[in-house]
């Protein structure tokens, strides 16, 4: 019989496990779901705190006399919320594959709980720029390209890991960084209950992959870190392009950084806590992409240095910009109209 971690590398097609029998079984299911009770927890969490996006959006567009968007910053906001909108989008579908190929009810239920999360993510943000009066643009090159990879593994792991531990992660310091940055009334508000949603979210991944990852071969494990490894270099690239996009907005993106790096020490925290183990080592963590304190303040400081560069250091940042710039548009120019 196949173990948790092979199924999820591997997942079964229904020609080959539906319908799984074991769900109606008391004894079986009752002996898996009292280990697995706080993933089932996400799923009611999430009907307890659902909320009607239209009834919202109108109550908080009728509380604040409509929306109002700096003009000078409507541009910048399109270039920023075309990742977020396209990222929600992509998020939907791919908690819809999650929630169909999971095969233990309480994270099937978690992945579609937020199946509803996500679709009324992506309809308010759209409806919002279109009452905004903000057009909705065609994503970054890069931002495209790791949103596809997503959508496209049949990898269960990396499906879980790519978008619950990093793209959820990051979308939830984004929202609370652009809340903060108080642009506007109604979206202000409005990002309280995208961020509750997306750290819910973020919790699947949190419960269910210690198991998973406790039983990679090293090669599998590899093949984890060289998955990840991509989408954070992916992600930095695209940052790199919006790096101007933020700054007319007025969010430090060196700041939303290290709330990234914070973030993402918590998850492994967290992670650790699942399945007791040793630090960095610890199999509930095996696989997954790690940076150390010395090596995140070391990024900190050539992306966003708090004092001048030198000449050898200005050079590489430079070249990088082009880079990611140039390899970004020829990405972007390459991708479906």
């Amino acid at each position: 019989m196949a173990t948790l971690t092979e199924r999820w590398l591997r997942p079964r097609t229904p020609r080959t496990q539906f319908p799984p029998y074991d769900f109606g079984d008391p004894s079986i299911v009752g002996l898996a779901e009292a280990r697995t009770s706080t993933v089932a927890r996400i799923y009611h969490k999430g009907h307890e705190q659902a909320w009607d996006g239209r009834t919202t959006l109108d109550e908080l567009s009728a509380k604040h006399g409509g929306i109002h968007f700096p003009e000078d910053k409507k541009e910048a906001f399109a270039r920023v919320a075309s990742v977020l909108l396209w990222g929600e989008l992509a998020a939907w579908s791919i908690s819809a594959d999650l929630a169909v190929k999971l095969e233990d009810t309480p994270a099937k239920m978690a992945a579609s709980s937020q199946v509803f999360d996500e679709a009324r993510h992506f309809y308010v943000l759209r409806d919002y720029l279109w009452r905004a009066g903000i057009p909705v643009k065609r994503l970054g090159g890069w931002s495209r390209r790791l949103l596809v990879e997503l959508l496209e593994t049949e990898n269960l792991m990396h499906k879980v890991v790519g978008m619950q531990l990093l793209v959820e992660s990051t979308a939830v310091v984004m929202f609370r960084m652009i809340a903060e940055a108080k642009l506007e009334p109604v979206l202000t508000e409005l990002l309280y209950y995208f961020e509750r949603d997306e750290a819910r979210h973020v919790g699947l991944g949190v419960l269910t992959l210690p198991d998973v990852l406790s039983g990679l071969t090293e090669r599998d494990a590899l093949r984890l870190w060289w998955f990840q490894t991509r989408m954070n270099l992916e992600m930095t690239f695209g940052g790199i392009t919006l790096r101007h996009a933020f700054d007319d907005l007025g969010i430090d993106q060196g700041e939303m950084n290290l709330q990234g790096f914070k973030y993402h020490r918590e998850i492994l925290r967290r992670m650790r806590a699942e399945k007791p183990g040793t630090g960095a080592d610890a199999a509930s963590i095996k696989g997954l992409f790690q940076i150390s304190r010395k090596g995140q303040d070391a990024f900190q400081e050539f992306f966003f240095p708090t004092r001048p560069r030198s000449a050898v250091s200005s050079k590489i940042f430079d070249t990088l910009v082009t880079v990611a710039e140039k390899t970004d548009r020829w990405l972007r120019e390459r991708s479906p109209v």
